[in-house]
């Protein structure tokens, strides 16, 4: 798993900064848009629904890189993580773990804000750091030892 992250951490910084650069209002609705289903699934406690909001999310910016093959490995790196990420997310909903849930949305809608408000070098720094966040909860849920 922290191999799939390091290379999420290079690929996916990337290709963020090439999809941010080309930004356009309906990629960011899509983004904001996203986020209010996640928002939505999370108070109707439907796991898959907050994954699919959370791909969303990211996608909606990721999409926009106009590397594809960048892309097609960014999407293999999510893929690989989705079993990963399923469990996390069923065994924090589990836990009732509604102070990280609520922070990730709170993640969410300041880099959609920031993109937003025109400042894609906040919103990038902020997806970093969201990623680190994310690493470091698949850690903690899945009761890892390892970590960042």
């Amino acid at each position: 798993m922290d191999g799939i992250f390091r290379i999420r951490e290079l690929l996916e910084g990337e290709a963020e900064a090439n999809a941010a650069a080309r930004m356009r209002p309906e990629d960011i609705a899509a983004m904001r848009a996203a986020l209010d289903a996640q928002r939505a699934a999370v108070a109707e406690v439907d796991v898959r629904g907050v994954i699919t909001g959370n791909r969303n999310f990211h996608f909606a910016l990721l999409d926009g890189c106009d590397n594809a093959w960048m892309l097609r490995f960014v999407r293999q790196l999510w893929e690989a993580l989705e079993p990963h990420r399923a469990l996390s997310y069923r065994r924090g909903a589990a836990a009732d773990d509604l102070a990280r849930i609520e922070e990730i949305l709170t993640e969410h809608d300041g880099i959609v804000t920031a993109f937003e408000n025109g400042d894609p070098a906040l919103a990038l720094r902020l997806l970093a750091e969201h990623r680190t966040r994310g690493r470091s909860d698949f850690h903690r849920l899945l009761g890892s030892s390892e970590g960042p």
